[in-house]
């Protein structure tokens, strides 16, 4: 019996007591998560650049595939280089506006923030790997992967 509310006693105590997260771990899995989406940003710039050339060589496109609606296709690039050029643009705003140093918050406040940064890179994570396979699937038309 005495074995028995030991063991109670044991369990109690430990699920009562939660370890305190350490906004530490937490601001650097946001940063090493930052540096694998900067892999993508410069996959951004790399598609903007395809997608310029393209433009560029429209008219010889054309001459190439007399069908082709150059129209049409200079509307399509320009609303993805405008997709492409805004969520470019979250990542800068999210970079000049994220604030690493957080040593005047108390550890509760920098886990707070630091779980707020995490929802706001992994959210323009996901705008970078959608417009990249928009305009990556766009490129393939033109031989431009």
């Amino acid at each position: 019996m005495k074995g028995l509310k030991m063991i109670l006693f044991t369990v109690v105590v430990l699920t009562g007591c939660k370890q305190q997260e350490d906004y530490k771990e937490l601001r650097d899995e946001v940063m090493g998560f930052h540096d694998l989406v900067m892999g993508d940003q410069e996959k951004i710039v790399n598609n903007q650049m395809k997608l310029d050339t393209v433009l560029k060589t429209m008219s010889l496109i054309k001459q190439k595939s007399p069908a082709l609606d150059t129209n049409v296709e200079k509307a399509q690039i320009y609303s993805l280089l405008k997709t492409l050029a805004i969520a470019d643009e979250q990542m800068n705003n999210w970079m000049h506006q994220f604030e690493p140093d957080v040593s005047s918050k108390s550890n509760q406040d920098a886990v707070e923030y630091f779980k707020k940064e995490q929802v706001k890179i992994k959210k323009i994570d996901s705008i970078y790997k959608s417009q990249l396979k928009i305009s990556d699937a766009y490129l393939v038309k033109f031989r431009k992967p």
